[in-house]
């Protein structure tokens, strides 16, 4: 039964990984198209986009108010992100909630029982959507208060895992709660408002603009997606990552990246497609910023273990056992 189940795993997983490669690559290229259009006076497009690729020229045109006949044919890709948050939420129970004491607990604390926290698991994958939706309904002239609580709503999930579970368990736990959070964002808002605004472009209707701008807010989801992948793929990474003993620290360090190299690639975009030569030197010095930080928590990690360093061969600590040794003659007499 046990190999049944593992095989599943690896057949969801690969599922899984298919579904978020092509959905990252899918975000990425809108959002370049977004950002590289330009004006473009022939009707009824209002915005163009140059492409090359494969010894290629392709043009890609934007039509803001697109009539019946524009959009026959017309394919919503959302189901690349049904896969994935199907493929995620099985994965998720498959590995995660089948053995929650060695992948989201620390298997030297007890205090926390597997049912408590599958349900501690739950109420985030729950409650991180409910109150994301009430952030997004914020109003659009409060932009201050808007981002004050989407950090205060991270903030506040990451330091509740990273106090309930082990380091790496809370990492997986963010990253996947982020991810259902943005896929139940697109799928119960922005794909029932496309429809929406698909229908009454068919009735020759034009959507209110408000509503748009509500659809842009909603977007900005798509900043966190590379934290989503990091926290993910955890489980592949060192002891320097997901065992450095500041689990707060470093999720949120994951996030501020996750902003910060979302917005430098904005900036290329703007700018051609190459980074300004500003940048480059920001870049170099965050760059190494990291590396000494990450330097910095290791040493840390080591100066309060001491033996962390000490490498004992498996013969040597066999023997060191109180069942491997030897009991002496006169003590036994």
């Amino acid at each position: 039964m046990d190999a049944l189940i593992d095989f599943m795993t690896d057949i969801v997983r690969w599922l899984h990984v298919i579904a978020a490669i092509a959905w990252m690559g899918f975000v990425l290229w809108l959002r370049r198209l977004v950002m590289r259009a330009r004006p473009f006076a022939s009707p009824p497009a209002d915005l163009e986009v140059w492409d090359t690729h494969s010894l290629g020229f392709w043009k890609t045109e934007r039509i803001a108010h697109p009539t019946a006949s524009d959009l026959e044919g017309l394919i919503l890709s959302f189901n690349l992100i049904r896969w994935l948050f199907a493929t995620g939420l099985i994965l998720f129970g498959l590995i995660y909630y089948r053995q929650p004491q060695i992948y989201l607990l620390d298997p030297s604390d007890p205090s926390l029982s597997s049912r408590a926290a599958i349900a501690l698991s739950l109420v985030g994958f729950i409650g991180a959507p409910l109150i994301n939706e009430a952030i997004n309904r914020i109003s659009l002239q409060r932009k201050a208060l808007y981002y004050f609580a989407c950090a205060v709503h991270l903030l506040a999930w990451t330091w509740l895992y990273t106090n309930l579970f082990a380091q790496h368990g809370a990492m997986i736990q963010v990253g996947a709660m982020l991810g259902i959070t943005v896929s139940i964002n697109i799928l119960g808002n922005l794909y029932p408002a496309t429809r929406e605004a698909m229908a009454a472009a068919m009735r020759g209707e034009r959507s209110d603009p408000a509503k748009k701008q509500y659809w842009d807010r909603r977007n900005q989801h798509s900043f966190v997606l590379p934290a989503v992948v990091f926290l993910m793929l955890s489980s592949h990474m060192g002891s320097a990552i997901k065992a450095n003993g500041h689990a707060f620290l470093t999720i949120v360090t994951v996030l501020v990246l996750s902003l910060a190299s979302r917005h430098v690639l904005e900036i290329i975009h703007r700018n051609g497609g190459t980074l300004p030569t500003r940048l480059r030197w920001a870049a170099a010095s965050a760059a190494l910023v990291v590396a000494m930080a990450v330097a910095w928590l290791l040493s840390i990690e080591y100066k309060s273990d001491p033996q962390a360093r000490i490498y004992v061969p498996s013969g040597v600590a066999e023997a060191s056992t109180p069942s491997a040794r030897t009991v002496p003659r006169s003590s036994a007499s």
